[in-house]
């Protein structure tokens, strides 16, 4: 046993390299198949935010990114999980990317398309 305490260390950085890099690359193709669902769906920002708050395995964005997410993996090339196994990587990418347009105080979506300034203070004359 004294031997594996030795190589934990080792074997634990191969193991995160190699397990990290993987879950990684699901993380975003995840990302990448939220967005694509989001603009292929009518009203999809406002679709999201709902996911966002209520969570439906079953709302239709929610499988159209799982079926982009497997999509998008056939053609990288890597390994096609079920849609079950993808779950926590969409639902993970649902919030990410819903994060930027929810607010966290209230209910309210930012939006993304104002041109509004923030108010200008006068300079002093001298």
């Amino acid at each position: 046993m004294e031997w594996f305490k030795k190589f934990a260390p080792a074997l634990t950085t191969l193991v995160d390299y190699v397990l990290g890099g993987t879950l990684q690359k699901y993380g975003e193709v995840a990302q990448t198949a939220v967005r694509s669902a989001v603009t292929k769906t009518d009203n999809g920002l406002d679709e999201l935010v709902a996911i966002y708050r209520k969570y439906d395995a079953s709302h239709p964005l929610v499988q159209m990114a799982v079926t982009e997410a497997q999509n998008l993996l056939r053609i990288a090339g890597l390994k096609v999980p079920e849609a079950e196994d993808l779950a926590s990587h969409i639902r993970a990418a649902i919030h990410d990317v819903a994060s930027v347009f929810v607010t966290l105080d209230g209910p309210s979506v930012v939006d993304s398309t104002s041109t509004a300034q923030a108010p200008q203070t006068p300079h002093p004359q001298v």
